[in-house]
């Protein structure tokens, strides 16, 4: 009987929303509030739809911090988010909680949620995390795929070599690395997967310069040695090219300087 193919309803963590998982360090806020508006609407008013879930008000907030409109230590506050944004309380609330668990805010009782930033450690250790993951699906990809799932990804690997833009690249590598997951066949990685959300808030090959290339050559050698069963090799690939945008994304944000580096 044919294998019947796992839905992957999610998109390659290192071109989405958001990464970070709690941190202990405490940082003292500057208590300067900042309305949250969208920096790129120019002066219009950002609407978020009424039906938006909470995790759509945490990547705006994201966004924001992204873009340096909030900063480290700045005042959250969840009456001008709704406001902003024409929804309720609750998803705004929703989204606080996410964002703290992941590390992009810190709630202090009585006094509201602060901008707790991106850390050079966790950005790092994101895109080497990711890099295990991705890496130990391209090697059981090499395991159990059949040869007719190893055609889909030779053609996924193909439309990537020929995007031009990052949109095309985005959907290109997207379908690569959902055959991948496919191959793979375990739920497990998938879950896994699910879980994991990027740190770059929007396309990551628009937004984070000098990745188009690095990421087409990466895939290109991890998918040689998928079809080539070598899974030693197709993790190693996969490890090496998100490393690598790992420091892209560092040079980025410090660049933005909305990085801040932990103290020994």
């Amino acid at each position: 009987m044919k294998r019947k193919s796992a839905e992957i309803p999610w998109r390659p963590s290192y071109t989405s929303s958001s990464f970070l998982s709690r941190r202990s360090l405490a940082i003292t806020p500057n208590r300067r509030a900042v309305t949250a508006v969208n920096p790129l609407a120019r002066g219009k008013r950002s609407v978020v739809d009424r039906r938006s879930s909470g995790s759509q008000v945490a990547d705006h907030i994201r966004s924001l911090i992204f873009a340096g409109t909030l900063r480290q230590g700045d005042h959250v506050r969840q009456d001008e988010i709704a406001e902003e944004l024409g929804v309720s309380r609750i998803p705004v609330r929703e989204a606080m909680i996410a964002l703290e668990s992941e590390g992009w805010i810190s709630i202090e009782p009585h006094r509201g949620a602060f901008v707790h930033g991106l850390d050079l450690n966790s950005v790092r250790d994101h895109y080497a995390l990711l890099g295990g993951l991705y890496g130990l699906t391209a090697e059981r990809a090499t395991e159990r795929g059949d040869e007719e799932g190893l055609k889909v990804l030779a053609a996924a690997e193909r439309a990537l070599r020929a995007a031009e833009t990052p949109d095309e690249v985005l959907q290109a590598n997207d379908s690569f690395i959902r055959q991948l997951f496919v191959l793979a066949n375990s739920p497990r990685l998938s879950s896994f997967g699910r879980l994991m959300t990027g740190v770059i808030p929007g396309n990551f090959f628009e937004l984070v310069p000098g990745t188009i290339a690095p990421q087409k050559r990466g895939i290109a050698a991890v998918n040689r040695a998928v079809q080539a069963r070598d899974g030693q090799r197709a993790s190693a690939e996969m490890v090496k090219m998100l490393r690598g945008h790992g420091e892209l994304v560092v040079d980025l944000l410090k660049a933005r300087n909305i990085l801040w580096i932990p103290e020994e």
